[in-house]
């Protein structure tokens, strides 16, 4: 496993990254415990038990708020994940610079991972947006239907089973491989997070909102503690 200590080196992974031309590009997922799996938190305890009864009545009781607004069942699954309810979605940012924010801003004392993944199967015909037509994990790149989908770059790996797993493999035209992780060491969340703090990657930019303004003065307090040790 290779890892990861700053910025620089982060951006030095990503321009090593295969090209982006093919298909549409680079998923990039942040964990703060790098032991954690790629497994979207429906299938995660303590959520496992009745997902489509609690997902009906979440779809029933959040009808009342004006941001429930959908065309599809993928977007209405996207706006139940970024409030935070446990669904079938895993999710990704196309900016690999919110991905390590992601993997830095939680369980300071615990190393963290990064992971580059190229999808190959889309969500991306009007004909093909139902849960139905799909057997195996798909990728779903959301239209700008929420604030923090817009700010994070958000995009979705949707996966129809507890068996639907994100797994390495070549892609053809590129010859090259799907799937790559690295550990960022606990020691050096802190510098991260400074460092993308300086370019603008912070609570403040991925929630905006009052929510991501008291969110960030919370973990710079936490960082600069840590820093100071």
């Amino acid at each position: 496993m290779n890892y990861i200590n700053s910025v620089t080196e982060l951006l030095e992974l990503s321009e090593r990254l295969p090209s982006d031309d093919w298909c549409g590009g680079w998923f990039y997922r942040g964990q703060a415990d790098s032991s954690w799996e790629l497994v979207p938190k429906a299938y995660r305890e303590p959520h496992l038990s009745n997902f489509e009864f609690k997902y009906k009545m979440w779809i029933k009781q959040a009808s009342r708020f004006q941001e429930l607004n959908f065309q599809n069942e993928f977007e209405c699954m996207a706006i139940a994940q970024h409030h935070g309810f446990p669904t079938k979605f895993l999710d990704w940012s196309s900016n690999i610079l919110v991905a390590a924010f992601f993997a830095c801003s939680g369980e300071l004392n615990k190393d963290a991972k990064l992971t580059a993944y190229f999808p190959t199967w889309y969500v991306n015909e009007p004909e093909m947006k139902k849960f139905i037509d799909y057997d195996d994990v798909v990728a779903y790149q959301p239209p700008p239907i929420a604030d923090r989908i817009r700010a994070q770059l958000g995009n979705f790996t949707y996966h129809p089973s507890s068996d639907s797993v994100i797994k390495n493999s070549i892609f053809p035209p590129t010859k090259k491989d799907t799937l790559h992780e690295w550990i960022i060491p606990r020691e050096s969340k802190s510098i991260i997070l400074k460092s993308l703090d300086r370019l603008g990657i912070n609570f403040k930019y991925i929630y905006p909102d009052i929510d991501g303004l008291s969110k960030h003065f919370c973990l710079m307090d936490e960082v600069n503690s840590t820093c100071q040790k």
